[in-house]
C-alpha cells in the first residue's frame, strides 16, 4: 500500500488496479474521500446491474440500500468510516438495480496520503447470498426437526461435529423435567435417571446387544428432576473401535409413555372382556344346565300324570263300553289328580326358567314383617294341625327382590310342614346370626329328616329323597330356592339325620350395617336355641367367623 501512495495519479493508480482486479470474483468499489464512486470492477456490475458510468459520481448508499437494509447496521458503519477505521467482514443486505436484495460481507480499507490523511476508499465485497440462504434453510430444517421431534416425542444423544463433545437434544431434557444446558451429556447421563428395579436387566440387554454387535433397542422407566415416572425407548447402533464393539455414539430417545399407558388400558379392557367373557360363559353354562333340567322333566315327570289320564281315560272308555259306570267317576277323580300334577309341575317350571329371564328388583326388604305374614299364611293353611313356631325377635332388614325372597320363606316353611305333617306337634324354627360375609338365615324343624350322604340332591331340579305315596311334592321348590338365593349372591345348604328333623341355611349378603339388631341377647339366645338342638353341623364348613 505504501508502493500505491507515491502514484500521485489517482487515475494511473486506478488503470493498474483494474487490469488486477477486473476478473476477481468478488465485487471490487474505490471511492475518494467523499464516498463517491470512482470505479467499480465488472463483477461489480454484473452482480448490482450497475455498469461503471452509471456508478461514477454516486454515493454507495444511493445505489445499494433499500427497504431491507438495516439502517441501525448503517450507522454503524458510518461510525467506523467516520474513525477512519478498516471495517472486515461487516455484513449488510443491499439491493441491486432491479430492487431484489442480496446479502453482503463488506472489507473496506481506507486509502492515506503521504501526509496520512485519507484519499481514498478500497471496498471488496462478497456476494453471501447462497451462503446466507442455507444457512436460513439449515435453521429452518433444524426447527422443523425440532417440531417433529417434539410432536413424536423424539430425541437424540449425538456428538457435536465442531466440538467432539456429546450433547442432549431439548427434546430429552424436556422428558427429565430440565432445562437445556450447554454442558456435555452421554448416554451414561441418561442412564443414571433409570427407575432402580430396571437397570439390572437394561444393563444386561445393552451388553449382550453390544458384545453381538447388533442394533440396540431398549425401553426401560425413567424417574425425572421432579419425580415424575416416563417410558423411555433408546435405539442405536454399536461403534467399533479396533475390531471391538461399543455402545452407541449416536442414540434416538422417544417418550413412550402414552404408548405404555394405551398398552396397560388395552390390557386392562381386555381383562374386562375376559372376565365378562367367563360370567357369561358361566350364565350359558347355566342355562344349559337349566335346559337339561327341563328335558329331564319333560322326558320323566311330565310323562307320569300324561300316562295315568291317558290310562284312566282308557279304563272308563272300556268300562263305558261295556255299560259299567260305576267305576268311571273314581277314574276321573284320578284324572283330575294328575292334571292338577301336571299343573303344578308346568308353573313349577315357569317359575324356575323365569329366575334366568328377569333381573332383581332389589330393595330395602323387611324381612322380619314378610316373615310374619308367610307363617300366618302357611297356618291359616295347615288347619287343624298343632304347629309350634319359635321365631327369632327382631330379624334384620336386608337389600333384595321382596318377591323372589317371599317365594324362599314359603318353600322352605312349607317344605318343614310337609315334612313334620307325621308328627303330633310339628316343630319350625327360625333364625339367623351374623356372619362376615352377610346374615345367615337357617329353618329348622321336627321332621323324618334325611341322609346327609344326598343332601347335595336337595337342591337339583326335580330331586326328592322321599317317596311320592308318603309325601306329596314335585322336587321344584328347592331349586327355585337355591336359584333365588344364587342369583342374590349368596348360598343355600342343608345339615339332617334321619328321624331327628333337617335345618336348612342359607347366607343373603350385603346386610346393611343399620340393619344389625340392637338387641344382641335375643339373636345370642336364637343362637342357643339352635346349639340346644344337638345340630352339631349348624355352619357351613368355610362359615365359621
Amino acid at each position: 500500500m505504501n508502493d500505491a501512495l507515491e502514484i500521485d495519479d489517482l487515475t494511473l493508480w486506478l488503470g493498474m488496479l483494474e487490469k488486477v482486479v477486473d476478473g476477481s470474483t468478488n465485487m471490487v468499489v474505490v471511492t475518494d474521500r467523499e464516498r463517491r464512486i470512482k470505479w467499480v470492477n465488472a463483477t461489480y456490475s454484473r452482480v448490482t446491474g450497475w455498469s461503471l458510468p452509471e456508478c461514477i459520481g454516486k454515493r454507495p448508499r444511493e445505489l445499494l440500500h433499500g427497504p431491507q437494509t438495516s439502517a441501525e447496521e448503517l450507522s454503524r458503519l458510518a461510525s467506523l468510516i467516520r474513525q477512519g477505521q478498516s471495517v472486515s467482514n461487516f455484513e449488510l443486505v443491499n439491493h441491486k438495480k432491479s430492487g431484489e436484495p442480496y446479502h453482503v460481507a463488506l472489507n473496506i480499507e481506507p486509502i492515506r496520503d503521504a501526509h496520512g490523511e485519507v484519499c481514498a476508499y478500497l471496498s471488496i465485497q462478497s456476494d453471501i447470498t447462497e451462503r446466507r440462504q442455507q444457512e436460513r434453510h439449515t435453521v429452518e430444517l433444524k426447527q422443523r426437526l425440532e417440531v417433529a421431534q417434539r410432536l413424536a416425542r423424539l430425541g437424540r444423544i449425538d456428538t457435536e461435529v465442531e466440538t467432539g463433545r456429546p450433547r442432549w437434544s431439548s427434546e430429552v431434557f424436556r422428558i427429565l423435567g430440565m432445562v437445556p444446558d450447554e454442558a456435555p451429556r452421554e448416554f451414561e447421563g441418561l442412564l443414571a435417571f433409570t427407575v432402580p428395579e430396571d437397570v439390572s436387566d437394561l444393563r444386561r440387554s445393552l451388553a449382550d446387544g453390544v458384545e453381538a454387535g447388533e442394533e440396540l433397542d431398549v425401553e426401560f422407566r425413567v424417574i425425572g428432576r421432579h419425580g415424575q415416572q416416563r417410558w423411555v425407548r433408546c435405539r442405536g447402533v454399536p461403534a467399533c473401535e479396533d475390531g471391538r464393539y461399543t455402545l452407541p455414539r449416536s442414540w434416538s430417545v422417544q417418550d413412550i409413555t402414552f404408548y405404555k399407558m394405551r398398552l396397560e388400558e388395552k390390557r386392562q379392557r381386555n381383562e374386562e372382556l375376559n372376565q365378562l367373557v367367563l360370567a357369561r360363559t358361566r350364565k350359558l353354562e347355566e342355562s344349559n344346565r337349566a335346559l337339561e333340567e327341563f328335558s329331564c322333566a319333560l322326558s320323566h315327570d311330565l310323562r307320569s300324570p300324561l300316562r295315568h289320564v291317558a290310562g284312566f281315560a282308557h279304563l272308563i272308555k272300556e268300562n263305558l263300553a261295556k255299560g259299567s259306570v260305576d267305576d268311571c267317576l273314581g277314574f276321573c277323580d284320578r284324572i283330575v289328580q294328575a292334571a292338577g300334577r301336571m299343573q303344578n309341575l308346568i308353573e313349577g317350571l315357569l317359575s324356575f326358567s323365569r329366575m334366568g329371564r328377569e333381573g332383581l328388583n332389589v330393595e330395602r326388604v323387611d324381612l322380619d314383617a314378610m316373615l310374619r305374614e308367610v307363617v300366618v299364611g302357611l297356618h291359616d293353611d295347615a288347619g287343624l294341625r298343632n304347629i309350634q313356631w319359635r321365631i327369632a325377635p327382631d330379624l334384620p332388614a336386608i337389600q333384595g327382590d321382596a318377591v323372589l325372597l317371599r317365594e324362599v320363606w314359603i318353600n322352605l316353611l312349607d317344605n318343614a310342614l310337609k315334612y313334620t305333617g307325621h308328627r303330633d306337634i310339628s316343630e319350625v324354627e327360625i333364625g339367623w346370626h351374623p356372619h362376615p360375609d352377610g346374615p345367615v338365615f337357617f329353618v329348622r324343624d321336627n321332621g323324618i329328616g334325611f341322609d346327609p350322604e344326598h343332601a347335595q340332591k336337595l337342591f337339583g331340579m326335580f330331586q326328592r329323597l322321599h317317596s311320592e305315596p308318603q309325601f306329596k311334592g314335585d322336587g321344584i321348590g328347592l331349586a327355585l330356592v337355591r336359584r333365588i338365593v344364587e342369583s342374590h349372591g349368596g348360598r343355600i345348604w342343608a345339615t339332617s339325620k334321619l328321624n331327628q328333623g333337617a335345618t336348612f341355611y342359607f347366607l343373603l349378603p350385603n346386610i346393611a350395617d343399620s340393619a344389625m339388631p340392637s338387641d344382641w341377647g335375643a339373636v345370642e339366645s336364637v343362637h342357643a336355641i339352635g346349639c340346644r338342638c344337638g345340630d352339631s353341623q349348624a355352619v357351613e364348613p368355610g362359615l365359621q367367623s
